[in-house]
């Protein structure tokens, strides 16, 4: 007999352990890797197995086994490589391996298990009260009983009761989540092919038209045969005769079929020669090299990327190429698709969990060559992934929120080291961890220092908004920038303007008390949009109408405080009655192709002025932009985050890199209030060397990574002061555990509030952890079983430390 060691896929935190099934004999040829259908728990779930075994230890042998009910595939879902991953991403992050393996998932899970209860026909009578009878005759009449109609009645109870004395029995109706999409084929059959010249057909002129018309390929689909005047009726017969044969044929949905491009070949610098000779010599030697290539805005770094994959692919290998945002799949779609046509795959967000799985089927039968997608995509599963690329390495986009908190540009170097193979990383401003792992030799540096049509980079002006202020303009927009845009229109230019604030007014407060009208639910203000006349709150999502009066004070003093893109829209728009702006920011980019519509909309010159937040600063190439003016550009740097002044640096540098890529010079703008700032002029200079360099002895003094890693721990409660008291024990269980292991170099701060001290009704209490050996750190985690509590969380490596 053979068991199999099954991970229950649910998405509860503290499942942390695996369990034992009988492998039936039908399901003799399932190993390690299969997805399955197992009982758990009173219910039917997915199970992933861990390993296949004939022989079980000693203590099993009285333990009733139950046995796995069926199989969810026609082969293993993971690999080995797979497997390996999600156990280094468990251990590294510390989660569950079903948390873990949930991630190659598309939408974390397959099936859904609706149980129903039905009536016992063989059922020995037994006494049963007047309630029992009742209920059993209801289920009798309506053929069986759902969970919910037996809550409704109230009745949950008397059915206990019944399934105890065994009149009624559980059933689950087992349905897969994912939908294939199916289209109907015909085929002419041999006996078709036999009677394709009989005299007999020429009676029947439209059936011999029909059959002639299939013998000519192998399939059609319906659609197909109607254009060529086959009608439906005529297609029943043939079938009816066994003539031809009708077939269901599942259909791959591709949200970017109908891009095209064409493919452009254009001469590579000596820079980028270089560059990719690096990167292709390692894809023929499949060697597990990480590249980091720095470029400037506009050095070409997506033209080594085509050419790299088009020597990967040329070896029969795949492609992953992962990008911080969907409004950045677009334009880089185009290009790939220029060049590889329909073998390019594209995954986002956006797509729904069918659609995905439709993606992730492409990828691992090999139909797909490539395959470009946000963070998520870094779990695809390949037929022979050959190179990975990830563009914007610095960004944060690339760290998942929600636990288990991965990193997908930490995930994607682990795979391309598990399966011996190369890494780009790619960026004009890489995270300064990246770059110091260059500086010291664990990646290889490949530098491209100018743009690759010789464009000189973009003049940066800064303009002080305190100057401004005292000239009497109160507005959002600079005089030197509303001079700029209206020549920019003039000359029939492009601009494009950064806010990186959404909403019509960053907070609303009552001038007479001061009171800010925040979230009844979480610790922020929030915030007013203009074409919805609601507030808003942008971290749980609750509304509210725009009150007539101050809900504390009941004054009408009301005032809107701070600029969002809604408010700029109509300081812009008032410029010029030339200006046409268009906006994208998450409010008006919320449909699943909103960022490709409007960025085409913007590019074929219906609009003139593109004014956005975070997602209009990079990966952009538009030629026709000659302008970009930055709105706020030092407002991050008054956040409370180690991090701010990289934020800044790199939001400033690659915004003004979409100006004056084309053959027009480009002109960059910053509206800020603190001018002297060394990241603004670092920034405005375009000096990422000297950046870094700053930060990083910053960090080395500070004790910030690359120099030690992080971990912070979230405890969350309805209750502000258990928390804390939570946090406390936690702290000093911590404490203890580095006194026991002599560790002298792991700091522990806290336990203290988060800035957003409570979100969606929960209190939480953040400890922040600097160590130069996590290893112990984590040891200590575990040893406590911290993971497994519900109430706390646990972020290795987070992006924001408060």
């Amino acid at each position: 007999m053979k068991y199999a060691h099954v991970v229950i896929n649910l998405q509860v935190k503290n499942i942390f352990r695996q369990f034992t099934y009988i492998l039936p004999d039908e399901l003799d040829f399932v190993t390690a890797g299969w997805r399955v259908i197992v009982p758990f728990n009173n219910q039917m779930v997915e199970g992933f197995v861990l390993q296949v075994v004939t022989e079980l230890p000693a203590e099993f042998a009285e333990i009733e086994l139950k046995s796995i009910e069926d199989i969810l595939d026609e082969e293993p879902w993971f690999d080995q490589n797979m497997q390996t991953l999600a156990g280094w991403i468990a251990d590294y992050y510390l989660c569950s391996l079903a948390e873990a393996m949930r991630l190659f998932i598309p939408g974390g899970s397959s099936i859904k298990a609706t149980p129903r209860y039905w009536p016992v026909s063989e059922f020995e009578c037994e006494v049963l009260t007047q309630e029992e009878i009742e209920l059993l005759s209801l289920i009798e009449k309506q053929k069986g009983i759902s969970r919910s109609e037996v809550n409704a009645l109230k009745q949950g109870k008397i059915l206990a009761a019944l399934l105890l004395k065994k009149a009624v029995r559980l059933e689950y109706a087992i349905k897969k989540k994912i939908k294939e999409k199916t289209i109907n084929t015909y085929q002419i059959t041999e006996t078709g092919l036999t009677i394709l010249n009989s005299p007999l057909l020429n009676k029947i002129p439209a059936q011999k038209e029909a059959l002639h018309i299939l013998s000519e390929k192998k399939e059609y689909t319906y659609e197909e045969l109607a254009k060529l005047k086959v009608s439906r009726e005529t297609l029943k017969k043939l079938c009816l005769k066994a003539w031809a044969v009708k077939s269901e044929k599942r259909v791959l949905r591709d949200s970017y079929a109908s891009y095209a491009s064409t493919k452009e070949t254009l001469r590579l610098t000596p820079e980028q020669e270089q560059a990719l000779q690096a990167i292709n010599e390692k894809i023929i030697k499949q060697a597990k090299t990480t590249f980091l290539l720095q470029g400037v805005t506009g050095s070409g770094k997506t033209e080594v990327y085509l050419r790299s994959a088009a020597q990967a692919i040329a070896l029969g290998k795949q492609v992953m190429v992962l990008v911080p945002e969907i409004a950045l799949t677009g334009q880089i779609v185009e290009r790939f698709k220029g060049w590889f046509a329909n073998k390019v795959a594209v995954a986002h967000s956006k797509l729904s969990t069918s659609e995905r799985a439709d993606v992730w089927h492409r990828c691992a039968t090999g139909e797909a060559d490539i395959l470009i997608g946000v963070r998520s995509a870094v779990f695809a599963p390949f037929k022979n992934l050959g190179l990975i690329i990830i563009d914007e390495e610095q960004e944060y986009s690339y760290k998942q929120e929600n636990r288990p908190c991965y990193n997908a540009r930490l995930v994607a170097w682990k795979r391309a080291q598990l399966l011996e193979i190369p890494l780009v990383l790619g960026s004009a401003t890489p995270d300064v961890c990246s770059y110091h792992h260059a500086l010291e030799g664990r990646y290889q540096l490949l530098k491209m220092g100018q743009r690759a049509n010789r464009q000189s980079l973009p003049q940066v002006d800064i303009v002080d908004m305190r100057e401004e202020l005292k000239k009497g303009n109160r507005s959002v927009i600079s005089e030197k920038l509303a001079q700029a845009l209206a020549g920019t229109v003039e000359r029939q230019e492009q601009a494009i303007i950064l806010l990186n604030r959404r909403g019509y007014s960053t907070f609303v407060m009552c001038r007479d008390c001061g009171e800010s009208i925040t979230c009844p639910h979480c610790a922020v203000s929030m915030v007013y949009h203009r074409n919805l006349t609601s507030l808003k709150c942008h971290y749980c999502g609750y509304s509210v109408d725009l009150p007539d009066e101050c809900p504390k004070c009941h004054s009408r003093k009301i005032k809107y405080f701070g600029a969002g893109t809604q408010k700029a829209e109509t300081a812009i728009s008032e410029i010029s009655q030339y200006i046409k702006v268009v906006r994208m920011d998450q409010d008006s980019a919320s449909r699943k192709m909103g960022h490709e519509d409007i960025l085409r909309s913007f590019t074929s010159g219906q609009f003139n002025v593109l004014l956005g937040t975070q997602m209009v600063a990079k990966g952009h190439d538009i030629p026709s932009v000659t302008l970009v003016g930055i709105l706020a550009a030092d407002s991050q740097l008054n956040l409370p985050d180690f991090r701010s002044g990289e934020r800044t640096f790199d939001l400033l540098a690659q915004a003004a890199g979409r100006a004056g890529r084309g053959e027009k010079l480009g002109e960059v703008i910053f509206q800020v209030y603190d001018a002297e700032n060394p990241v603004i002029k670092l920034a405005a200079a375009q000096d990422y060397e000297s950046f870094a360099k700053m930060e990083l002895e910053i960090r080395r003094e500070l004790l910030y990574p690359p120099f030690t890693q992080l971990l912070k721990i979230t405890v969350q409660h309805k209750n502000e002061q258990e928390a804390m008291v939570i946090a406390k024990k936690i702290v000093n269980h911590l404490q203890s555990a580095m006194l026991s292991y002599d560790d002298q170099e792991t700091g522990i701060f806290g336990p203290f509030p988060g800035i957003v001290a409570k979100v969606s009704d929960l209190y939480r209490i953040n400890i922040l952890i600097k160590s130069k050996n996590m290893v112990v750190i984590k040891k200590a985690i575990r040893t406590i079983n911290l993971q497994q509590e519900k109430n706390v969380y646990l972020d290795v490596d987070p992006i924001s430390v408060v």
